[in-house]
């Protein structure tokens, strides 16, 4: 068991690097497989914080700063508002909200790889309503990454910026959410052993990752990360229509 969420861990972890995003999403179904929800869950954001912070060690020197700062902090109020909302929210309607943006996102960005680079409009403050709204459909339905690779690709970055600044951008968030788990009863029930395995195949992950991500072009990591895009939102319009 162990040993198949690891191999898991670790396929997961290079295509993360690629994305810019799915760890959590794709990890964390894999989990509650093995373990009770809640568990899952906080497993998987041990986990994430972690292979967040070795990814961000790795390519440190290439992180955008400027976008953390105005799409991050706004994304981490967004995901606060987000989590108080959460109860009286209609998960599915918030679901077909953010899958349709993401198909919209990803469609249009394949539609332009043909040389043509779709960026953000010009508009003032178009980045910080981008970051409060990925953190707030984050705090509704657990999904913020998709939306802020969607947001990376419109200001024209790619590869190693790219990477970097999302995983900077992710990192502030799972430093608000982690403690809130620290508290919880659920961490007692969790497995070091298994833990720490986890988290040792996301960091093998994540360093093949990065030796791939140096053989892509700029334009074939747009395209990835488009496709990748394409997939979040139908999976997540998919869970909307087909529970």
């Amino acid at each position: 068991m162990l040993l198949l969420l690891g191999a898991a861990t670790l396929i997961i972890a290079s295509l993360t690097v690629l994305s810019g995003f799915g760890l959590g999403t794709l990890l964390t179904p894999l989990v509650v497989l093995f373990y009770p929800v809640k568990t899952a869950v906080v497993s998987v954001a041990f986990v994430h914080a972690a292979n967040n912070l070795f990814m961000l060690a790795l390519f440190r020197r290439r992180v955008v700063w400027r976008v953390v700062l105005r799409f991050g902090l706004l994304s981490i109020a967004g995901a606060a508002l987000g989590a108080l909302l959460l109860a009286g929210a209609q998960a599915s309607a918030v679901q077909v909200v953010l899958g349709a943006v993401l198909l919209a996102a990803g469609l249009a960005e394949i539609w332009a790889a043909g040389g043509r680079t779709l960026r953000l409009p010009p508009w003032p403050g178009v980045d910080l309503a981008l970051g409060f709204l990925s953190g707030l459909l984050g705090g509704l339905v657990g999904n913020q990454g998709a939306l802020r690779a969607a947001y990376l690709l419109g200001t024209g970055l790619v590869g190693e910026p790219f990477v970097a600044t999302a995983a900077a951008i992710s990192t502030a968030v799972d430093a608000t959410r982690l403690p809130l788990y620290l508290a919880s009863p659920q961490l007692s029930r969790l497995h070091t052993s298994a833990l720490a395995l986890l988290i040792a195949c996301a960091f093998a992950g994540t360093y093949a990752g990065r030796g791939l991500l140096r053989h892509l072009s700029p334009e074939g990591f747009r395209r990835l990360v488009a496709a990748a895009l394409c997939l979040a939102g139908s999976l997540l319009l998919g869970a909307a229509f087909f529970p």
